[in-house]
Formats: structure tokens, C-alpha cells, sequence
């Protein structure tokens, strides 16, 4: 979340990646309501190496965490399109913070800015202090947790070049920190959170007495427990999947799996046996009612006044979300999207224990029919938009709805970019077609055109359609041979899902079908 200052704010700003054209001896922090330092990452955008940019970061960690101990408040941002710098605003600047942005200077001077050998040498000490800094980031409590966990995302890059590079530094890692064979590190989140927290690029792994929306708030995501479905767990045809009320998606099982191994290397001397002798495929179900608290967790430790978490499945409304409680930790796993007409009828025959569930998924058994003749254009892209907008999946303060329906738009209704985990995840462009279809035909290929022109055209990483008609597979066909070339993700809503959505979301049936 951007950090908005307050109107009238006293605002020095200062820029480490240029020379300094003020003395910060003659300043009064005092004066200033809040300090603005822009801190560089000078490989950003020239280097090919991960190493490189986890140096970069590293700095950039240790510099904020200096000037930040002399603040009251920080918080970090890049600018739009702009990753050669972070953007830090200390808040509330207290006595010793020019001296610490002084010697954030120095640290970023090269060799040949010294004018004499003591501030060489100040700055060797200083370079002594970032050495001795990332030997003890797994255990530091940060006051800027998202620049940490952004170095660790690129370590996991870096250990590729240094597994052949430097085999011995590498082995001695890995010793060290298992978990990162694993792409996984301890965030720097885990002291706010009050737990060890890990974290990988597609999921998260927090201690169960952690909860979900403490995690949730903290990491600054949209996501809530209240918003989450309990989730039945099948596999069929060696494809795994979790469903609930005709929502049906895939089940990330390679990712569960190593998160649990995970979870297995990080609790190696942990006092709780019993640990050891549960099965971690065995809570793949639908949480059920009573469930006590959960074992190894003492009731001081759980949220005072909340109901213990039943074990088991839990899938987010809109379909891109699950996490598994599995009695010790919390299982997040993210980047799912529902399932596909097509694979729900698949299941639908394979399994005839699961027809009436499937019936609901592939569309025999809505609970919400919504009369779509009621809408014209304007109104239905106005729907799609605020059905985007609620959803977590996606950064709300970046949506944007192109021009009236049936405007020269480029084939672009809404745009919006994704919300990410954190800062070491770049945020995918979307962007959405809205399809009104009132005579009850599917919608076909020839609806479409120039897909593929469009998403080169805007540099788009996820497309969509959203449509009031069913899909049929002369679309999916063409969209999976266009998106599937150009390496872009896809994520569609047909009436099936809309009207799912809308039997869910009453504001919305009531304000665009007020009859129903």
C-alpha cells in the first residue's frame, strides 16, 4: 500500500544515486516531516547476472535498515516502470538520520569519488558491516521485510550460477538452509508475523498459529478468510483437483508437495513428534466442524476470542487461491485459475459418484439464472469491471476501463495488472474482453480477432474473456494456440462463472439484476 503523506508535510528529498549537492551537517531533522531517499540499484537493467542484482539489493536493504532505525515510520516503493531505484519515505526523522543517510552516501560512492584515505577507510568499514548484515539476514528483524525477501527471490536465481561457479560456497549454503534446494528462504516477514514464514515464488508456508488473515494484512494482500470455500479434494485420471459447489480447479500437488517438504526440512529438530507420524495428504478434504486447536500449538498462541482453524482444504471464491491447513502450518499456494468446461464434463464421465457436483460446474445444475437481455454493452463491461475490480487476484488501483462499449479501444475493454506476494514477483498485465451475447449461442473463434496482434501491441502477460455465453472449443482452441505461442496466461469467465460470482455476490446481482 503507497504511503500518502499528510497535506502540508515538510519534505526533504534526497537522491543517493547522484552526487549530493547539499550539506547535511547544516540540516535540522526537526525541520522535516518526512525524509524521501531515493536509493540506487545501478545494475538494474545492465547486468545479465543474478549476483549482480542480489548485490544491488543487499545494499539497498542495508542502507534502508540504517537511516530506517532513525525513523519512526518507512515505507519503500518503486516508481512506475522505474526498478533502477527504490523509492524509501522515512517518516518522522529523528536525530542521527543524517548521519545515517551520510553514511549510506559513502557506501554507494565509487573508489574514485575519495578525496582522502579516511574515507576510504570508513567506507571499508562500512562495506565490513553489510558483509556481517547478510550473515545474519536470516535472523533479522527488519523494518523494511519486502527488500529482504526481494534479495532472497533473486538468490534463488544467483545459486544457479553459483552451483557451478563456486560449488564450495554453494554446498555450504544448501547446509546450512536446506530449504533453499527448494527455491524457498525464511521471510523477513516472519518477525512481524510472530513465526517462522517461508516463502517461494508460488506459494507461502506459515505457521498454523500464524492465521490467515493476520498473514493476509501484514503482507499487505487483498485476500480474506471470510471469502474462502471449504474445498473437496479428488483425483481423477491422475489429475488432481479441489471443487466446491461447481467451482473446480486444479490442484497445484507438485508445489503442495514441496511445500510439505519444506515444512519437513525447517522442523528437523522440532519438538513436536507427532509431527513426524501424520500423514500430509491426509487432510486433502473439506475442513470439518469441531475441530480442536490445532496440536503442538499451545491456546496462548492462537489469536485470542477466534475459533481454532479446522484442518483441511480452503479454496477462495474466485478460484485463485488454495491453502491446506494441515494441523501445523498453512499451505498457500498461488497462480491457480478454474478449471475449463471442457475438463469439468471430462470429470463428469470419468466419475460417476461426483455426477451432481460436476453437473454443477459444467453448467446443468446454476443456482442463479440472471436474464443477460436485460443489459446492453455499457452496462455488461460495467459488471465485468467491478467483478475485476473485487477480485484479489488483481491490484484494484491499477484497473482501468477503456472508452465506451463498441469504442476504438484496440480490442481492449479492461486492463489491470496483478496484485503480487511482494515486490520480487513483477506484477503481470492484463487485459479483458467483454462479450454480450443475448441470443443464446455459444461464442465462437470468429468472435475474436487480432488476439494476438492486441497482446503483442500492449505487452500483455494474461488475457481474458469474460462473456455471458458459453465458450465453445473452436475458442479455447485458438486462444490456447495464440496465448500458448506468446507465453501468456489466461483466465476466462463464461456465464458458468459469472452467474457463480453473481449467486455469491449480492451486491452485484441486486444492482444489475435487481428482479432476480
Amino acid at each position: 500500500m503507497e504511503y500518502e503523506p499528510r497535506a502540508n508535510a515538510r519534505i526533504l528529498e534526497i537522491d543517493l544515486g547522484e552526487e549530493l549537492d547539499i550539506d547535511l551537517g547544516t540540516l535540522d531533522p526537526d525541520a522535516y516531516d518526512e525524509i524521501v531517499v531515493y536509493v540506487p540499484l545501478p545494475t538494474f537493467g545492465s547486468t545479465q547476472s543474478y549476483r549482480d542484482i542480489c548485490g544491488d539489493l543487499l545494499d539497498a536493504s542495508w542502507i534502508i535498515e540504517r537511516m530506517a532505525a532513525c525513523a519512526k515510520g518507512v515505507r519503500t516503493q518503486n516508481p512506475p516502470g522505474d526498478y533502477r531505484c527504490i523509492r524509501t519515505v522515512l517518516i518522522s526523522p529523528m536525530q542521527g538520520i543524517l548521519e545515517a543517510i551520510a553514511d549510506c552516501a559513502l557506501l554507494t560512492n565509487d573508489l574514485d569519488d575519495f578525496g582522502d584515505d579516511a574515507e576510504l577507510g570508513h567506507q571499508q568499514d562500512l562495506r565490513e558491516q553489510v558483509y556481517d548484515y547478510e550473515d545474519n539476514l536470516e535472523t533479522f528483524v527488519p523494518r523494511a521485510p519486502e527488500i529482504i525477501d526481494w534479495y532472497f527471490a533473486n538468490l534463488h536465481a544467483a545459486n544457479d550460477e553459483l552451483r557451478s561457479e563456486a560449488p564450495e560456497v554453494w554446498s555450504s549454503q544448501m547446509g546450512r538452509f536446506p530449504e533453499r534446494r527448494l527455491r524457498f528462504h525464511r521471510s523477513a516477514f516472519s518477525g512481524v508475523l510472530g513465526g517462522s514464514c517461508y516463502a517461494s515464488r508460488g506459494g507461502w508456508l506459515v505457521p498454523v498459529a500464524v492465521g490467515p488473515d493476520r498473514f493476509f494484512a501484514e503482507t499487505e494482500q487483498k485476500y480474506r478468510l471470510k471469502d474462502f470455500l471449504p474445498a473437496d479434494f479428488l483425483i481423477i485420471d491422475g489429475e488432481a483437483f479441489v471443487h466446491h459447489d461447481g467451482l473446480l480447479v486444479r490442484f497445484p500437488s507438485g508445489r503442495y508437495f514441496e511445500s510439505q517438504v519444506c515444512a519437513g526440512l525447517v522442523t528437523q529438530d522440532d519438538e513436536y513428534p507427532e509431527r513426524w507420524s501424520s500423514d500430509p495428504f491426509r487432510v486433502l478434504h473439506s475442513p470439518r466442524a469441531g475441530t480442536t486447536a490445532p496440536m503442538g500449538v499451545s491456546g496462548c498462541e492462537m489469536v485470542e476470542g477466534a475459533p481454532a482453524l479446522a484442518e483441511g482444504s480452503y479454496l477462495h471464491e474466485t478460484g485463485t487461491l488454495v491453502f491446506v491447513n494441515d494441523r501445523h502450518f498453512l499451505h498457500f499456494l498461488y497462480d491457480i485459475r478454474p478449471a475449463r468446461l471442457q475438463t469439468a464434463k471430462a470429470l463428469r464421465e470419468a466419475s460417476a459418484q461426483m455426477t451432481e457436483e460436476l453437473s454443477t460446474a459444467t453448467g446443468a445444475a446454476l443456482s442463479v439464472r440472471c436474464d443477460w437481455t436485460s443489459l446492453d454493452d455499457e452496462a455488461f463491461e460495467e459488471l465485468c469491471y467491478q467483478l475485476i475490480f473485487d477480485n484479489p487476484k488483481f491490484d484494484s488501483d491499477t484497473i482501468r476501463k477503456l472508452g465506451k462499449s463498441r469504442s476504438r479501444d484496440g480490442g481492449r475493454d479492461i486492463v489491470v495488472h496483478e496484485a503480487t506476494m511482494g515486490p520480487w514477483v513483477e506484477p503481470r498485465k492484463w487485459i479483458f474482453q467483454c462479450k454480450l451475447v443475448t441470443k443464446g449461442s455459444s461464442l465462437g473463434a470468429t468472435r475474436l480477432t487480432d488476439v494476438g496482434d492486441m497482446l503483442e501491441q500492449y505487452s500483455a502477460q494474461g488475457f481474458g474473456v469474460i462473456t455471458s455465453a458459453q465458450m465453445d472449443a473452436t475458442l479455447y482452441d485458438k486462444l490456447d494456440a495464440i496465448c500458448s505461442k506468446r507465453g501468456v496466461e489466461q483466465y476466462h469467465l463464461s456465464v458458468l462463472e459469472l452467474e457463480r460470482a453473481l449467486a455469491r455476490n449480492r451486491r452485484l446481482r441486486q444492482k444489475f439484476f435487481p428482479g432476480s
